[in-house]
C-alpha cells in the first residue's frame, strides 16, 4: 500500500534499512545524499507491505520532469523494487506492482524503470529502450587547452551554493530527452557526489566527464547559457584524441558531425507505452540513473 514518510517518522529508516538488505550500500548512499540536500524521503513515494511491523516488500515511485521530443513531460521512475528473500513467492511483488501501475497511470503521463533483470517485468506494460547510443565526434586533433576546469568540493559552502545556484535554472541538456526539476537535482547529486564535478568559472558551466584510454566521455553539461561544444572540450585538462557524448547530442551537434555507436549502459531502461521517443537515437544520461 502507498505510505507517506511525512506521516510516519520511523518509516524512512525502516524502508531504507530494508532496501539496503536487497541492494547493499543503498543506505549509506541515501544518507550521504541527505547530507548534501538530496533527500530520498522527499523525492520518493514508498509503496510497502508490512508483516508484524516489518517491511517485507517495497517499491518506490520517483516523480520526474523531463524534456521529451521538445516538450515538458511528467513521468515517474519506478525504483528500489524488492521483496524479502524469505517472503518471495507470496504474491507481494505482484500486489505492489499492480498498485503502483494504477497510481502512476492516474498521476503521470508515463512511467519507466531501470533494471538489469528485465524479465522480472515481462507481465507489465514496459518495453526495453534498446539500442542506446553514444555519439562520437567526427572532429579530431584536440591539442591546445584553455583549461580553467576545477573540481567542486561539496563540503565547501561556496562550492555547494554554486552547485545549487546553477542546477535549478540550467538549460536542458537535450531537447530530445533530458531531465529538469527538483527531483532531477536530487538524482544529479546522488549520482555525482562520489565522483568529480568539474566547473569552469570562465564558462559558468559544470561538466561531468571521464578520460579513459585517450577518449573523453562527456556525461553532463550544466549551464544557464548556451555553450559551444568546442569551448567545453577546450577546458578539459587531460589529453585525449577522441570525444564521446553520452547523451542525446542535438543541442551541441548536427547529425553530420557525429557517428552514433552502440552504448553499453549498466542498466536497461524500460518504458510504459505512453513514453514515446520520436527521434532516431536514444540515450539515457546515466547521471540520472535511479
Amino acid at each position: 500500500m502507498i505510505a507517506d514518510y511525512s506521516k510516519d517518522k520511523a518509516l524512512f529508516e525502516k524502508c531504507i534499512t530494508f532496501v539496503d538488505e536487497i541492494f547493499p550500500g543503498c543506505k549509506q548512499f541515501a544518507l550521504k545524499g541527505m547530507h548534501y540536500g538530496a533527500s530520498w524521503s522527499d523525492a520518493s513515494i514508498p509503496f510497502v507491505i508490512e508483516d508484524k511491523g516489518k517491511i517485507v516488500a517495497h517499491v518506490g515511485v520517483l516523480p520526474l520532469t523531463v524534456v521529451l521530443n521538445g516538450n515538458i513531460h511528467q513521468t515517474a521512475a519506478i525504483h528500489a523494487v524488492g521483496v524479502n528473500p524469505i517472503d518471495r513467492g507470496k504474491g507481494y511483488f505482484k500486489q505492489l506492482m499492480n498498485e503502483v501501475m494504477d497510481y502512476v497511470k492516474q498521476n503521470y503521463e508515463s512511467s519507466f524503470l531501470m533494471t538489469q533483470k528485465p524479465y522480472l517485468f515481462r507481465n507489465y506494460p514496459y518495453t526495453i529502450m534498446l539500442p542506446e547510443y553514444d555519439f562520437v565526434l567526427k572532429e579530431s586533433g584536440f591539442s591546445s587547452k584553455k583549461g580553467d576546469l576545477r573540481y567542486l568540493n561539496l563540503d565547501n559552502s561556496d562550492d555547494f551554493a554554486l552547485l545549487n545556484k546553477l542546477l535549478p535554472k540550467s538549460l536542458p541538456l537535450s531537447n530530445q530527452f533530458s531531465f529538469n526539476g527538483k527531483n532531477a537535482i536530487t538524482l544529479f547529486i546522488l549520482n555525482s557526489m562520489y565522483g568529480k564535478i568539474g566547473y569552469s568559472d570562465r564558462l559558468g558551466t559544470i561538466v561531468l566527464h571521464q578520460v579513459i584510454d585517450n577518449t573523453l566521455y562527456l556525461r553532463e553539461i550544466v549551464s544557464q547559457n548556451e555553450q559551444k561544444l568546442s569551448d567545453i572540450i577546450e577546458i578539459i585538462p587531460e589529453s585525449f584524441n577522441k570525444v564521446v557524448l553520452q547523451f542525446c547530442p542535438d543541442r551541441f551537434l548536427n547529425e553530420n558531425e557525429y557517428t552514433a555507436i552502440l552504448a553499453r549502459p549498466e542498466n536497461c531502461v524500460m518504458v510504459s507505452p505512453e513514453f514515446k521517443f520520436n527521434e532516431k537515437y536514444f540515450r539515457y544520461p546515466e547521471v540520472y540513473s535511479c
